[in-house]
């Protein structure tokens, strides 16, 4: 989730009252959020003890070293920590702390600033997931501060910017463009804007000969956005196939800092050599990478295994889009953007065009733990996702059909290299 920035200029005096200590439940036991004494150490600077605590905690719980080919970061540590004892400030540590982070080529591990700490808690109390029990509430209210949720939604509604997310407009007569900033969570006002938008559009230009999918700076945010409106909307009644995707962890433990999605707890379970065994021979890239497939049988402990999406057909064939589809893709396209540009290719719905994406679309929310000092909160990958596909990067980005590069892309469609690209294919069809 990330990246809906429109009311965070209120952060700083907004956040409220820190609470110390919270338990949480899992599906089997409790785990509690009690830092141990040796990150207060006096032998140390408090800079020095938040860095052993966020190594400690990635050493025991980040899932992308192997994947993202940065097994050596860990040993770097004494390295990396030569440059945290004299810091003078927080926000020095903060920015020392990120630019180390960067190491691991991975969106979503970094330090959570106020702005973007409160940009969290209204995507996870001001959605109204708190009351749908869609996340960990005694973790959510560790992280960011006592339960506010009626000031912050009246700050939210009042604070919602100008500037639209779902953009809509003819390219010309035969040609209709989406254009999507993030995808923000159900259950909003600004959801349910996009949405009504939505459906009057497709409504309108069903029967258009093309529909353009500008996912560009997509950065992410709730996948539902795609899976359970836009393209069921599109697709209608028509049978899609998603691909299966298999989610691995290191510890289970992790999950007590897992803010969101409870009920994915109850799909875990305990690898097995014949789970190991299961993926070796599914997952075509593993069957060739040796080294790979020994660190996942090294590391991993529990596996989720998600059999994908099924077509609920709520939308029946209303705004069922009968043209040919293209799909707009750059580097920016990230997390939940990811997943929607995957689910495009998997199912060869159309075209795509652009740039390759940013990646990371498998999996969920990043786990979050607060530094016992700074109270920094450190989000990080704690999800190792696999796709049936044959190579990792595949697994992780989506490669455009027509590469159009950033030059020559534009923020106006009708200056736009791959907006022209798609009238100068539809032109050549008629």
């Amino acid at each position: 989730m990330k990246k809906y920035k429109k009311i965070l200029t209120l952060a700083i005096a907004l956040i409220i009252g820190l609470s110390l200590s919270f338990i949480l439940r899992d599906w089997k036991g409790h785990f509690d959020y009690e830092i141990d004494p040796k990150y207060y150490s006096k032998t140390q600077s408090p800079f020095e003890n938040d860095f052993d605590y966020a190594f400690d905690t990635l050493e025991n719980y980040y899932a992308l070293f192997y994947r993202n080919g940065t097994y050596d970061f860990l040993e770097r540590r004494s390295d990396y920590k030569k440059g945290i004892k004299n810091l003078s400030t927080d926000k020095e540590f903060f920015d020392r702390m990120n630019k180390i982070l960067e190491d691991l080529g991975d969106g979503h591990t970094n330090l959570l600033d106020s702005e973007e700490s409160y940009d969290m808690k209204a995507t996870f109390v001001l959605s109204n997931k708190e009351a749908k029990g869609e996340v960990n509430v005694d973790l959510i209210n560790y992280l960011f501060g006592t339960k506010i949720s009626r000031f912050f939604d009246k700050v939210f509604k009042e604070s919602r910017a100008a500037t639209k997310n779902l953009i809509t407009q003819d390219i010309n007569k035969d040609i209709a463009y989406l254009k999507i900033r993030a995808m923000i969570d159900p259950g909003t006002a600004d959801f349910e804007e996009d949405l009504e938008l939505l459906k009057t559009y497709l409504k309108k230009s069903k029967n258009k000969k093309a529909l353009i999918i500008d996912l560009r700076g997509n950065g992410g945010g709730n996948s539902a956005y795609t899976d359970t409106y836009l393209y069921p909307m599109i697709l209608g009644k028509r049978e899609f196939k998603d691909s299966h995707e298999y989610i691995l962890f290191r510890s289970d433990e992790v999950f007590k800092y897992d803010p969101q999605y409870p009920e994915l707890r109850d799909s875990i379970k305990k690898i097995k050599e014949s789970d190991f065994k299961y993926l070796e021979d599914n997952i075509p890239f593993l069957k060739k990478d040796k080294e790979m497939m020994d660190n996942i049988r090294k590391n991993y402990t529990h596996i989720i295994f998600n059999p994908g999406l099924e077509n609920a057909g709520e939308f029946g064939d209303d705004y069922k889009f009968n043209g040919n589809l293209y799909l707009l893709i750059d580097e920016d396209v990230y997390s939940s953007g990811q997943r929607a540009a995957h689910f495009f290719s998997d199912n060869k719905l159309g075209t795509i065009i652009g740039e390759k994406t940013g990646g990371d679309g498998i999996g969920t929310t990043p786990a979050m733990v607060k530094l016992p000092n700074t109270k920094y909160i450190l989000r990080f990958s704690h999800e190792l996702g696999l796709r049936e596909t044959k190579s990792m990067e595949e697994s992780t980005y989506t490669i455009p059909d027509i590469e159009i590069f950033k030059k020559d892309q534009s923020e106006i469609p009708s200056n736009d290299g791959c907006v022209k690209k798609v009238i100068e294919i539809e032109a050549q069809k008629n």
